[in-house]
């Protein structure tokens, strides 16, 4: 699945979060960067290598950057 991430991050009691766009960047998932779990769930990544690759790439986003990825 083709996405862009956006992490954009919090201020104050603010937590950091994460968008997920599809191809035409309409919003597939948004959700806080302090549970990836839960966001997976959301967008529908449910099989576990799937869901470790991702883990380990939206750990690593930066801020404030649009990033394509394959999900």
């Amino acid at each position: 699945m083709k996405v862009y991430l956006l992490k954009s991050k919090g201020k104050g009691s603010v937590p950091d979060y994460i968008q997920v766009r599809n191809e035409t960047h309409a919003i597939i998932g948004y959700f806080k960067a302090s549970n990836l779990e839960k966001g997976l769930d959301e967008i529908g990544i449910n099989d576990p290598i799937r869901r470790q690759r991702a883990i380990a790439l939206l750990e690593q986003l930066p801020y404030g950057k649009i990033v394509q990825a394959d999900l």
